[in-house]
């Protein structure tokens, strides 16, 4: 995890450390190696959306991630989100209990 804010590489939205997470390009599971820091909220949505067969092979980039019309329809809906709005902010404060 990054120890700076980055550019969510799916919704773009500045993302502070704590919601950064790593996401396989191809699912681990999947023998998959490469990672990209992305939100928590956005990793999430892309775990909701596809299965590990179909990320290791259609969705295997952010590229083709981004191609996908429910991901358009997220991006379009979170970025009129605040800029401290976080799905998964909820999440992150239960697990340090």
């Amino acid at each position: 995890m990054s120890r700076e804010n980055i550019d969510c590489p799916i919704c773009k939205r500045d993302t502070p450390p704590n919601y950064q997470e790593k996401h396989h390009l191809t699912p681990k599971s999947k023998k998959g190696k490469e990672t990209v820091l992305v939100c928590c909220s956005c990793g999430d949505m892309v775990h909701k959306l596809f299965t590990l067969k179909e990320l290791k092979k259609t969705y295997n980039t952010i590229e083709k991630i981004l191609t996908h019309e429910e991901v358009q329809k997220w991006i379009e809906w979170v970025q009129k989100k605040p800029t401290d709005f976080s799905i998964c902010m909820a999440r992150k404060k239960k697990r340090r209990r």
